[in-house]
């Protein structure tokens, strides 16, 4: 029995070993297979072998018109002697600072990648070097796979074993892209400063290294404020590996860009200059400026020519009106959505493309930041009808006052008057600040945050009252796009431009469709779309009244530096914006509704027919199944799912106002922001700590506790489903004993505040010393004029 049993467990060791050995050999295998694979990719000698020439790739329209050609030129190599040594010491800075050490990889920055994605849930990080790079600049696609990471990684050892350091660097330096069409250093030097590499200074050397990690966000002819952070960030970390002195980095950031103003000779555009740059950067950063400007793509947009030139019509038009009758109105932009899919169907990012002394290449739509004013509005009452208000409910327009450190914020409304109490939909029919700063002031700051992000802004929000009112910054593509719920009964279709590529070979390489998502109640989005027609029919939009269904809001900022209309019908949204790039005033009465309305409304005397023209060829069941969808009603069981979302994807966070990133404890002046979740930022500020801090998000901190973080609203909770006064949460520091809690407390009256208290104050008290309910203030008390 005994030897049985001996001979099975050989056998069985025998078996595992035979096992163990053919799993080992063939993974050898596998691996010096792809490795010989990969090998046979690099090139004999010094030279690249180029294995297909370049093509040129077009841009079509939605109805198959040529929209533009696009085309690889500004290609130049220059020797390794022609560029200046503070180039390549601000590129190495950077993009690789261990690259005259490491072997083509770079273990630790690796790690950090690996250990930041794995924390962030997303592939924001890759750890390549400079040699990586360098690999998959040449050989392999921009497509962020495992393959491709392994291809790559392999590729770099193989390019390190073959080429100097010198080498390495100076082929990385003539292939990299630096935006604008660009490709090497010699072609960024003349494209963006119009000199020689070895003409450049320190700043302008810094600036172009900092490009290639996102061309299209850090150049200078998209967003110079971006490029000059950005350039900032390298030349720190040029003094901090001791490349510069601080000193000469400190000089070197006090000058700002001189540009020899952009070229488009690369591109030839018939139509919707602004949009085909828009789809060419998406494209860039989805394949590569080598595919795109030499793959000989086919791109077929969401554009309407038709509606494209209505768009450019009616923004001129009404500028040139406003221009004559002695209003400084120098810019504006205007863009169109189907919000059924998310289709951006016109796009005018300036009033002239091609004014380079106004800067007519900037677009507007997708790169300004600007006030909403009074736009903003609509997302605090989507919360209001959310959490049970309806549009018949009433609040106090009356004086309000907050202190704030050694100020007081006293809102008031854009007429200088107060009208007692008002319903919530005279309200935002007559734009009255005063109303929406209490109601955002009941339901919390980050309860109104959590609305707008959930609904299609993008952008930051600051956690103040001043929210309501539109103070924190947004784009008009932001503002179009999350009005678009409205219009589908709370539905939000992502915005898109392209909507299919096709690569040399007739392969299929893009075929997108809507990303829809449910982002508020059916109920909600279409009482406040009931509410917004009013503005239309009876407010300050009525000069957008003409057209059938219409609803919109206005808004205008202070001192009339911004003027807006975003409107809407089922079918199609639209957001016109005008003002000044150096956000001076434009004089008074330019107001929303006396500039922008006109616009938007001569737009859609166009426009709509298109739509309806499109609408009567889907035929009666593609109507019919979109009709049905329309008239979908939220269960209970979603609109819970609905509020558990909106608590857990909101992400507030300490930021630097001077690098735009992480705040760190060094930091001067920090501000308290609201981001969508994954759209947080994940890097430290790099000029008020040390750059070798380690990335990623900052955990999220209890609310400030002191009077200017309370008269921002940074720790008011929802007002419970009742209707009574919120109280706002407490916290608690020990035991049961200690507990204090934030109280909002009536200035006449020393008793909790309600709504109807015109000066409040906020203390933080021991629960048990809490007062009740002020009754000096409340709907008796102001009908004999008590405010």
């Amino acid at each position: 029995m005994r030897r049985i049993r001996s001979r099975k467990l050989r056998m069985a060791w025998n078996i595992f070993k035979v096992a163990f050995l053919l799993a080992i050999a063939g993974v050898l295998g596998l691996a010096g297979a792809t490795f010989y694979s990969i090998s046979k990719l690099l090139p004999s000698g010094d030279e690249i072998v180029v294995t297909e020439p370049p093509e040129t790739t077009r841009i079509y329209a939605s109805d198959g018109s040529l929209l533009a050609r696009i085309y690889q030129e500004n290609r130049e190599s220059a020797d390794i002697a022609e560029i200046p040594k503070v180039l390549q010491d601000a590129t190495v800075a950077i993009e690789d600072s261990r690259f005259y050490t490491h072997a083509g990889l770079d273990a630790k920055a690796i790690v950090r990648a690996l250990y930041e994605n794995i924390r962030g849930g997303r592939w924001a990080q890759g750890g390549s070097t400079i040699t990586q790079q360098l690999a998959r600049n040449i050989f392999l696609s921009q497509r962020k796979t495992v393959s491709r990471k392994l291809q790559e990684l392999l590729l770099a050892r193989e390019i390190e074993r073959r080429l100097s350091k010198e080498e390495i660097l100076q082929r990385y330096l003539n292939t990299v892209f630096y935006g604008s069409g660009a490709h090497g250093v010699k072609a960024a030097a003349r494209v963006y400063f119009g000199k020689l590499p070895a003409q450049l200074t320190l700043a302008e050397a810094a600036l172009l290294a900092g490009l290639p990690q996102r061309p299209s966000r850090f150049s200078p002819y998209e967003d110079e404020d971006a490029a000059v952070n950005r350039r900032d960030v390298v030349l720190n970390r040029m003094a901090e590996l001791g490349y510069i002195t601080r000193a000469a980095a400190e000089d070197a950031k006090k000058t700002r860009p001189k540009l020899v103003g952009i070229r488009a000779s690369r591109t030839r555009v018939r139509k919707g200059p602004h949009f085909v740059a828009y789809v060419v950067s998406q494209l860039v950063n989805r394949w590569g400026p080598e595919q795109v400007y030499g793959g000989g793509l086919r791109v077929y947009t969401t554009l309407n020519t038709e509606m494209q030139e209505a768009a450019e019509r009616a923004l001129a038009r009404q500028v040139k009106v406003a221009q004559g009758r002695g209003k400084k109105v120098g810019q504006g932009c205007f863009v169109a959505i189907d919000p059924q899919t998310g289709h951006i169907k016109a796009m005018v990012g300036s009033l002239d493309y091609y004014d380079k002394d106004n800067k007519g290449e900037f677009n507007r739509v997708v790169q300004a930041r600007r006030q909403p004013g009074s736009a903003f509005k609509p997302f605090v009452y989507t919360a209001a009808f959310d959490s049970g208000y309806r549009p018949d409910d009433t609040l106090v327009d009356s004086p309000l006052s907050f202190p704030d450190g050694k100020n007081t914020w006293r809102p008031g409304n854009y007429d200088g008057r107060f009208r007692g109490r008002v319903t919530l939909r005279r309200a935002v029919e007559m734009s009255i600040n005063i109303p929406a700063i209490r109601m955002i002031h009941t339901l919390g700051v980050d309860t109104v945050i959590a609305y707008a992000h959930r609904m299609g802004i993008k952008s930051p929000l600051g956690r103040d009252l001043s929210l309501a009112i539109g103070t924190s910054v947004v784009s008009p593509l932001e503002l179009a796009s999350a009005y678009g719920c409205f219009a589908t009964n709370g539905v939000h279709a992502e915005p898109m431009v392209i909507a299919r590529v096709l690569g040399r070979d007739d392969r299929v390489m893009e075929d997108n469709r809507p990303v829809l998502r449910r982002a508020i109640p059916t109920e909600t989005a279409e009482t406040m779309a009931d509410v917004l027609r009013g503005v239309v029919t009876r407010g300050t939009g009525t000069r957008a009244g003409a057209i059938e269904g219409a609803c919109g809001k206005t808004g205008t900022t202070q001192n009339d530096r911004d003027a807006w209309f975003v409107g809407f019908t089922r079918d199609l949204v639209a957001a016109v914006w005008v003002g000044n790039d150096d956000d001076t005033p434009m004089g008074g009465s330019v107001f929303g509704g006396t500039v922008c309305a006109p616009a938007w409304a001569s737009f859609m005397e166009t426009a709509l027919p298109i739509v309806a023209k499109a609408r009567r060829q889907q035929g009666n069941v593609a109507v019919a199944r979109a009709e049905s969808e329309r008239e979908h009603r939220t269960s209970r069981e979603e609109r819970q799912r609905i509020r558990e979302e909106l608590r857990e994807n909101t992400v507030i966070a300490d930021i630097c106002p001077e690098s735009g990133v992480l705040a760190v404890p060094g930091c001067p002046v920090k501000k308290r922001m609201g981001f969508p979740r994954g759209g947080e930022p994940r890097e430290r500020c790099p000029i008020h700590g040390s750059y070798s801090q380690p990335l990623g998000g900052q955990p999220l901190e209890s609310p400030d506790t002191g009077p200017a973080a309370v008269a921002a609203g940074a720790h008011l909770a929802p007002e419970p489903a009742s209707g009574q006064p919120a109280r706002p949460g407490g916290a608690e520091s020990g035991g049961a004993a200690e507990r204090r809690e934030e109280v909002t407390i009536c200035v006449q009256s020393q008793k909790r505040a309600n709504e109807y208290c015109p000066e409040v104050v906020i203390r933080r008290l021991p629960a048990a010393q809490v007062p009740g309910i002020c009754a000096a203030h409340g709907p008796a008390a102001s009908g004999n004029g008590v405010q």
